[in-house]
């Protein structure tokens, strides 16, 4: 059997499915992690037995990857089947994007510079400022007309952003995007390719706030296949995959998309991994999402299973940790003492969180009920 290595196996859960569903495809697979992922428990699952924790892959491996880390490491190192274009895509917003024009698919509109930006405000059009490399929500602003006046400020903030994350997964910021927001429900998706095959892993409709002028996810409802919102958004998902990879590929893909009130499906950001922060959401569907899209097979998800984030508005110390959680199985982050920021546009940043079956409306009215301000948090440090 040829052998495979998942390279960022903490990300994912059900390892023993997942490689019997590789097994099917003539894979011996094994999985490893990053040193620094050693210890860190992402979801309350078993079988982190089965991960190597090491910071390079074996002479000649062929890798998955499914985190930032592996992605520049693939990149880097040319270990993955993985076409150029999708890994640029994953680095590069601006080379995504014009990608996706040169495709013939719908792409979010860019500025080329601060005045361009600024004339779109005038407009009463809403812009986004992001770090050219980075991921997931990192360094992202959102203003409209009423906040112009911090242009200047966030373009400066986006070019000069480093962290310590940004250290870890060896991504380098290449300069500032000013792009519009596109307007309408956002989702996010998982896909599966494989040899010129395109599996659906999950398509997850988002419940997006704004929190000081960051868009930050607060729920997430998972969609089953029997819905006809899913059913429409599978054949985008398609067509995207099977033309930024090549025939031969083996890869993992996650998308953000906006469904707009114009009739367009606007990606705004891919990868060439897994979705984060949705590993709790997708055990409690009771199926393992991951390993069946491996193998190709038909499964079913159970509808109005949501997942839903507690995300502080201030900074501070936590004072109050009985949180106003709702029912379902529940995970608390942050106790009373740890400290939290109000920037809450990463995973980390999570206070709580509850998966459940939400049988009322899925809406923005959830939101507020999500947000946790001066009664939960202090501005001093707790004795």
């Amino acid at each position: 059997m040829e052998k495979l290595v998942i390279a960022g196996a903490c990300s994912v859960f059900g390892l023993s499915e997942i490689k019997a569903s590789f097994a099917e495809l003539g894979f011996d697979v094994s999985f490893i992690d990053a040193p620094f992922m050693a210890g860190i428990k992402i979801h309350e699952y078993p079988e982190t037995e089965e991960i190597t924790y090491t910071a390079e892959l074996p002479e000649n491996a062929v890798a998955v990857p499914l985190s930032e880390y592996w992605i520049s490491y693939c990149k880097k190192h040319d270990c993955g089947r993985i076409s150029q274009a999708a890994l640029e895509s994953s680095r590069s917003k601006e080379y995504f994007y014009q990608f996706l024009k040169d495709h013939g698919f719908d792409f979010p509109e860019t500025y080329r510079d601060e005045n361009s930006a600024r004339n779109a405000l005038e407009k009463g059009k809403k812009i986004i400022i992001k770090p050219v490399g980075l991921h997931s929500g990192y360094g992202i602003e959102i203003l409209d007309k009423n906040g112009k006046e911090k242009l200047s400020e966030y373009i400066n903030q986006a070019a000069n952003i480093k962290n310590r994350t940004l250290r870890l997964m060896e991504i380098e910021n290449k300069g500032v995007m000013l792009t519009e927001a596109v307007e309408g429900p956002e989702y996010s998706a998982d896909c599966f390719y494989f040899q010129g095959r395109v599996s659906i892993v999950r398509i997850c409709r988002k419940l997006v706030t704004v929190i000081n002028d960051k868009p930050c996810c607060a729920a997430y409802r998972l969609l089953s296949p029997k819905e006809d919102e899913y059913k429409r958004f599978e054949l985008y998902l398609k067509k995207w995959t099977e033309s930024v990879f090549e025939e031969n590929n083996i890869s993992y893909a996650q998308y953000d998309f906006i469904d707009s009130p114009d009739g367009w499906v606007v990606p705004i950001d891919f990868a060439s991994r897994v979705g984060g922060g949705i590993s709790d959401l997708l055990i409690e569907s009771g199926k393992n999402p991951y390993a069946l899209s491996v193998s190709g097979k038909l499964f079913s998800l159970p509808e109005n299973l949501c997942q839903f984030s507690y995300l502080p508005v201030v900074s501070g110390y936590v004072k109050n940790d009985d949180y106003p959680l709702r029912e379902g199985k529940r995970r608390i982050f942050k106790k009373r003492g740890d400290y939290v920021i109000s920037n809450p546009s990463s995973v980390g940043s999570r206070i709580a969180l509850t998966v459940s079956s939400e049988k009322n409306d899925f809406s923005e009215k959830i939101v507020p009920q999500l947000l946790l301000g001066r009664d939960f948090i202090s501005p001093d440090k707790i004795k």
